[in-house]
């Protein structure tokens, strides 16, 4: 895996780095259709995608959305990474758009953090059809990142039950 690159510095890119393949490691193995693996980035927009509209949206919305933290752990407060993600159908096929930014604490107080460098990952879902539309991530980022979304979502649907 190559090391993420960052504009803090070393040190940042390491944490991430090392936060992301502890995550993979323990993430669930995405399955396809048939129980099958479903390999790849492609593979794995899908199952995100697919948990995400499992836990719904909001009632009035005709959108999915959920909010989730990479880290380790279970406490959310230790979490290195906040991510954002939205499921909307277009015309063209459905949306869905990941947010990941890294979190960092306030000065003044170290319990409240705030979002900072925001990276964006969209994809296009056309009937069986995956396509990535945009990606701040090169795809072996991709491969090491997405995992680690994919549990955090699974985690979260499990934490309410649905």
């Amino acid at each position: 895996m190559r090391p993420f690159a960052s504009r803090n510095g070393p040190r940042a890119g390491a944490v991430l780095a090392l936060v992301f393949s502890s995550l993979v490691g323990h993430a669930a193995e995405p399955t396809g259709a048939g129980g099958q693996k479903d390999a790849g980035v492609l593979g794995l927009l899908r199952e995100i995608r697919a948990e995400v509209l499992e836990i719904g949206g909001y009632p009035g919305e005709d959108f999915a959305r959920g909010e989730f933290f990479l880290g380790a752990g279970d406490d959310d407060t230790n979490k290195t990474h906040a991510v954002g993600i939205l499921v909307q159908d277009k015309a063209e096929g459905s949306q869905m758009t990941i947010v990941v930014s890294r979190l960092e604490p306030s000065t003044d107080n170290p319990r409240v953090k705030y979002t900072r460098d925001p990276k964006t990952v969209i994809g296009r879902f056309a009937g069986s059809a995956v396509e990535v539309l945009r990606s701040d991530y090169p795809e072996a980022e991709l491969e090491g990142l997405l995992p680690a979304v994919l549990k955090a979502v699974i985690d979260k649907k499990a934490l309410l039950k649905k």
